[in-house]
Parts: C-alpha cells; sequence; structure tokens
C-alpha cells in the first residue's frame, strides 16, 4: 500500500534568501564573475528548488495529479495553459538556474542574478494565484 503524503507548505524565498547567500558569501567573485563553480551550482540548485516547491503547491491546489515525480514537461504543460509569460520566465529559469548554474557550474554573476530574479517573478506570480503570501524575511 502506497502512502499519501501531503505537500508541506514551505517558503520559497528562504530559497531563494539562501542561494543569494551562498553566492555572496562562498561563491567568491572577481568583478563580474565567481570563482567557485562547485557554490555557483549549489545556489543555482537551491534557486530553483524553491520555484519548484511554488510550483508543485499551485499545482496541488489546482488538482494537477501525478505519480511519481514530476518532470520538467509538466510543469510547461501546467504553465502554458495558464500564462505564457510565467511560462517564458519557467523557461528561462530552467535553462539559467537548474542548467547553467546548476550543473555547468556557469560563472558569469550576471546570467545567475537574472535567472534569481525570473525566480522570484515566478514566486510573486504563484503567490497572486494562490491568494498567500509567503514571509520574505523568514529566516
Amino acid at each position: 500500500m502506497k502512502k499519501k503524503y501531503k505537500i508541506h507548505s514551505e517558503n520559497p524565498w528562504l530559497y531563494i534568501q539562501n542561494a543569494r547567500q551562498i553566492l555572496k558569501e562562498k561563491a567568491g567573485k572577481d568583478e563580474e564573475f565567481y570563482i567557485y563553480p562547485k557554490y555557483v551550482r549549489m545556489a543555482g540548485h537551491t534557486a530553483y528548488m524553491g520555484v519548484l516547491i511554488t510550483l508543485n503547491e499551485l499545482m496541488q491546489k489546482e488538482g494537477f495529479q501525478k505519480r511519481g515525480r514530476k518532470k520538467v514537461e509538466d510543469y510547461i504543460d501546467f504553465l502554458a495553459k495558464r500564462n505564457r509569460k510565467i511560462l517564458n520566465y519557467f523557461n528561462e529559469v530552467y535553462e539559467i538556474l537548474h542548467l547553467y548554474m546548476g550543473y555547468d557550474g556557469g560563472l558569469n554573476s550576471k546570467v545567475c542574478n537574472i535567472g534569481i530574479e525570473y525566480a522570484e517573478k515566478i514566486i510573486e506570480w504563484v503567490e497572486t494565484q494562490l491568494g498567500k503570501k509567503w514571509n520574505k524575511q523568514e529566516k
């Protein structure tokens, strides 16, 4: 018998704050490039998880059912039916946070900051959809 797990509502802003903190304190910066790809990867994965947690809550509220682990295509299909602009942001977040930062360890600080800004736009949009605000200052 499979157990049903209730998705615990986590604060996605904490993930964004943690990602920014990792970049600021550990990734090291030499002009417009980070020095340590290890910490850029860590920050990218952290910020991307904040976006997924947010979207998972919205998907759950709207009755999206998926057995097993969701794929990026599930998020794309979900957003394509709701908001094309947010879908564009999600595609960029996937490319920048997940692939460029998370896997490649891309060191360009401007690109990394754009990815995190787009993640924030997605979280803000989901907050309006859910009619709920997560505390940005919680830590």
